[in-house]
């Protein structure tokens, strides 16, 4: 026992100490799992978990924003760089009116892996019970699994669409014009 906890020791794996440290959130993320996601992406065969990479997922129909932002690499780490404007968003804070969202994302997207994590911090930082907020994936041909899209249109993604009383009054389509903040503020105060 003694021995193999020198080993360790000597690998560097623990330390001689027994203080707590302060998480890392980026270097967890980057390490999902205890994988090294960068050295899978030299050998996609090379996971654990039998699957693909977790940068190239693709998820489709309803999806857990938690499981976007910590099982999708790219998403955790758009998710812990992105700053909330806490004052654009200011006047949604009091916001009463019962409102959907519906957010069209592409798990596998450039696009989708920056702003998707960004709108779920923007979410949580507002957090209003007025707001109610569905992700749902599709894969590269717009189809969402086995969840019927009747009736949502989208030409890009990600897509924003914003609807009260069952009735769309905006959408935000691809990047924001001037950030999801202000784009989300505009839609909602017009």
């Amino acid at each position: 026992m003694k021995k193999m906890a020198l080993a360790l020791l000597a690998a560097g794996l623990v330390t001689g100490t027994a203080h707590a440290q302060p998480l890392d959130h980026k270097q967890m993320l980057a390490t999902m799992g205890g994988v090294d996601q960068n050295a899978m992406m030299a050998s996609p065969h090379g996971n654990p978990h039998g699957a693909a990479p977790m940068q190239d997922a693709i998820l489709t129909g309803e999806l857990d924003p938690n499981k976007l932002i910590f099982e999708l690499v790219p998403m955790g780490r758009s998710y812990l760089d992105y700053q909330v404007d806490n004052a654009a968003l200011a006047p949604l804070k009091e916001y009463s009116k019962p409102t959907e969202i519906t957010v069209i994302v592409g798990t596998w997207c450039g696009d989708c892996h920056k702003h998707t994590p960004a709108f779920i911090k923007i979410m949580k930082a507002l957090n209003n019970d007025a707001f109610t907020v569905r992700y749902i994936g599709v894969d590269k041909q717009g189809k969402a699994g086995d969840m019927d899209l009747a009736g949502i249109e989208f030409q890009s993604i990600p897509t924003f669409i914003i609807t009260q009383d069952g009735k769309e009054i905006g959408r935000i389509a691809g990047a924001p014009e001037t950030s999801l903040e202000a784009d989300l503020v505009k839609i909602l105060t017009q």
